[in-house]
């Protein structure tokens, strides 16, 4: 079995190196071909055990190649860094180090993104780094924010994007302060769902809740084009430029214009045929073409579930499946040369709108996983694990169900990544045993055969919350292996309230949390109404280059920023001894 394993493994690493140069990223002569992480990267995973037929159909999504990237490269570079220092003589130049561990109180920054709004709830920055070995770079490397704001030229921006990111207080590899590597005002109405990268970094692909449509928008950016996010924002020109599709409103074959604003639902592109599945609160489910590499345009689209609002699609290369939810349920279509086929649904709840974000696709072992506040009995918030073909469903319960918060995702440790669900765990936030308003952190196991047990291992660990143990909601979890400590991450707070935990909690996954008495390895506090999901970097030996990016979701004189406005903030990971 692990003789196959290996194979299968070794399969998988050469027909996604071969990809990588070859279709992967096939773009017009492209300049440079780096790492793009967005919130779409965590909801296709792919693990180790794959059989030959997996990995090669695996290899047609990029994710794929950049979740091994981002689990290798990084951690092999920065332990030989480590090494190197290590054995370096006092008379030999020295790697700058951080010293001690400053995650437990320090901001390295913050900056303001406005006294409107800020990143939405639950809705994640993209990363893009310049180096695929995982190198630091001050002047390529940035984070895009988006702002649920009004744009206006010369005043408020809705989407941005900051460079010099390792940078804080001494030592640092980037100075004292990141920069605005450029910021813009596109359109008329406020952006409240993740952006995409393309795979060069160059473009950005985003919603932008226009009046009175949703639209679909490609922004091709120039460094330097805007100062801030409050008083420097500009409009795309001087080689910038943006294209907009009123995709909603759009009448094709077996289409018919059916206009609607779009609440829930981020794109997700498969970047191979340079494609784009997108939702919006029509309940109609969109393939949108030349995303990337031409002019965006509705290919076709389907109604999933009339009028109610669609979470993000997610495409799995391996079924050749898009996966995507009413809130109630999750759907499956499969997309052709002219139009979406039904691949079956199933209901995971008993209330509409108790799914929020889209569903987890696990490519590699063939689970699709759903986070709820309610079950079909509408008796408890749950995890709702199905196989692909949504033939059936086993739920865990994570406490009662509840309509006071939002039940988001939670993430898997490393032993999930290296092993499959067999040796893994599933780390989730639920309600508390006794509240459904406030929130408490539960580890799911799974069976020999990768199906979830019903019961977790370890429930109701009101740690998660503050010492005050106020109301309140998890942001989506992160988890990261830095080749020796699993750490998970996760926000708490009450979106535009100040009066929640207002932190930001790191845990130390290593080995399953078993213990409901288990408390944080670390906390960051006064992260004002909680935080948006996370960006988040590869492990590094030098001074910043570890770290967390996120934005808070309320404002107040005592937060990040130091004023009433709302937050783009980078947190250190941790301490590298």
């Amino acid at each position: 079995m692990e003789l196959c394993r290996k194979r299968s493994y070794l399969l998988l690493l050469a027909g996604l190196v071969g990809l990588a140069t070859t279709v992967l990223w096939a773009q017009e002569a492209p300049e440079h071909i780096g790492l793009p992480q967005d919130w779409s990267l965590h909801h296709v995973i792919f693990t180790n055990g794959a059989t030959p037929e997996v990995a090669a159909a695996s290899a047609r999504d990029p994710r794929s190649w950049i979740n091994w990237v981002l689990r290798t490269f990084p951690q092999r570079g920065a332990q030989a860094a480590r090494a190197a220092a290590a054995e370096s003589t006092e008379d030999e130049p020295q790697l700058p180090r951080i010293a001690g561990n400053h995650f437990a109180t320090r901001t390295d920054w913050a900056i303001s993104l406005g006294a409107t709004a800020g990143m939405p709830v639950a809705e994640t920055p993209a990363k893009f780094t310049f180096n695929t070995s995982g190198t630091p770079d001050c002047a390529n490397d940035f984070v895009v924010f988006v702002v649920n704001a009004t744009p206006g030229v010369g005043t408020q921006a809705n989407i941005l994007a900051i460079n010099n990111l390792y940078s804080g207080p001494a030592p640092n590899l980037c100075g004292t302060s990141p920069t605005f590597m450029w910021s813009y005002a596109v359109g008329n109405g406020g952006i409240l769902l993740s952006p995409v990268l393309s795979n060069d970094g160059k473009k950005a692909a985003f919603i932008e809740a226009s009046n009175p449509n949703a639209t679909f928008n490609v922004l091709t950016w120039v460094a330097g084009q805007g100062t801030n996010a409050t008083t420097g924002a500009v409009a795309p020109g001087g080689g910038s430029s943006v294209a907009t599709l009123d995709y909603t409103n759009i009448t094709v074959t077996g289409c018919a214009a059916n206009a609607s604003d779009n609440s829930a639902s981020s794109p997700f592109v498969d970047y191979t045929n340079d494609v784009a599945y997108v939702g919006a609160d029509n309940g109609v489910l969109y393939r949108i073409k030349g995303i990337f590499r031409g002019t965006p345009t509705v290919a076709y689209c389907t109604t999933v579930s009339a009028g109610n609002s669609l979470t993000s699609p997610v495409y799995d290369s391996v079924s050749g499946k898009v996966f995507v939810s009413d809130g109630q349920k999750v759907y499956a279509y499969i997309p052709g040369a002219s139009s979406f086929t039904a691949a079956g649904n199933i209901q995971v709840a008993g209330t509409a709108g108790s799914i929020e974000l889209s569903p987890i696709v696990d490519s590699t072992n063939g689970f699709v996983y759903a986070f709820s506040s309610h079950n079909v009995a509408n008796s408890n918030t749950i995890v709702s694990q199905m196989p692909i073909s949504l033939a059936s469903k086993v739920d865990a319960a994570i406490g009662p169900a509840t309509t006071a918060q939002y039940i988001l995702d939670g993430d898997f440790d490393n032993k999930y990544y290296t092993n499959g669900p067999a040796t893994g765990s599933l780390y989730a936030c639920g309600t508390q045993t006794g509240s459904g308003n406030k929130p408490a952190l539960y580890t799911l196991s799974f069976q020999a055969s990768g199906v979830m047990n019903t019961a977790a291992v370890m429930a109701n660990d009101v740690h998660v919350n503050s010492a005050a143990n106020p109301n309140g909601t998890c942001s989506p979890m992160i988890e990261f292996f830095d080749g020796s400590v699993d750490r998970l991450f996760v926000g708490v707070g009450r979106s535009g309230s100040t009066t929640g935990a207002n932190l930001v909690s790191m845990w130390n996954i290593t080995n399953r949390i078993t213990a409901n008495t288990t408390t944080p390895a670390a906390t960051a506090t006064n992260e004002l109404g909680g935080t948006s999901s996370f960006a988040i970097d590869n492990d590094s030996p030098l001074p910043q280059a570890s770290s967390i990016y996120f934005g808070t979701l309320a404002k107040g004189n005592n937060g990040p920023c130091g004023n009433t406005t709302f937050c783009a903030v980078k947190l250190t990971q941790s301490a590298l001894q």
